[in-house]
């Protein structure tokens, strides 16, 4: 009952926050974003085909419901999502946070939780992708991969039409916690 209350107390000051982007996101609801991300806990890398599924509103609120880490290396297996659903927002049409990622990664002795934290993502609408670039989260994670969309989510400033001119992404990817 408590984690509802807080889970939704968080959701509404993730809406109350985006109101302030002046966004529109397209199609509003369902997505699901795939893409190659390579995770490194310490020094120890790994590359897994992963996949979010979640919601996203038109003003640009996020929640992330499911993630699911995959592919060819048996270590992909051992990394869970925690503390779902994640809260984020879109903060421009170039970036857009994921507010409590935390995952863990269950291997003897080099495992461990990252997060949780705040990760920021490049937007592209060119192909509706949302990119870690170099995304850090605490204590000694580390992120790079690009994620696409489907259906292919477009982020844009409230009143600029779908076709006109990308607006510039910010650049320099912070995040640790």
């Amino acid at each position: 009952m408590i984690r509802n209350i807080i889970a939704g107390a968080v959701m509404a000051w993730a809406c109350a926050g985006v109101a302030g982007a002046d966004v529109k996101v397209a199609p509003a609801g369902a997505f699901s974003a795939s893409g190659k991300l390579a995770m490194k806990k310490g020094a120890i890398p790994v590359s897994c085909h992963t996949t979010f599924n979640g919601q996203v509103s038109e003003q640009g609120a996020i929640q992330v419901t499911e993630v699911i880490f995959g592919g060819m290396n048996p270590l992909c297996k051992s990394i869970k999502a925690l503390e779902l659903p994640w809260q984020g927002q879109v903060n421009t049409p170039g970036r857009l946070t994921v507010d409590d990622m935390q995952v863990k990664i269950r291997v003897p002795l080099l495992g461990g939780v990252c997060g949780p934290g705040p990760v920021s993502l490049v937007w592209g609408n060119a192909d509706g992708s949302a990119t870690f670039d170099a995304v850090t989260l605490g204590p000694d994670c580390a992120m790079d991969g690009t994620m696409v969309t489907s259906p292919q989510v477009d982020i844009r400033r409230t009143g600029q039409p779908v076709g006109a001119p990308e607006a510039v992404g910010e650049t320099g990817v912070t995040h640790s916690s």
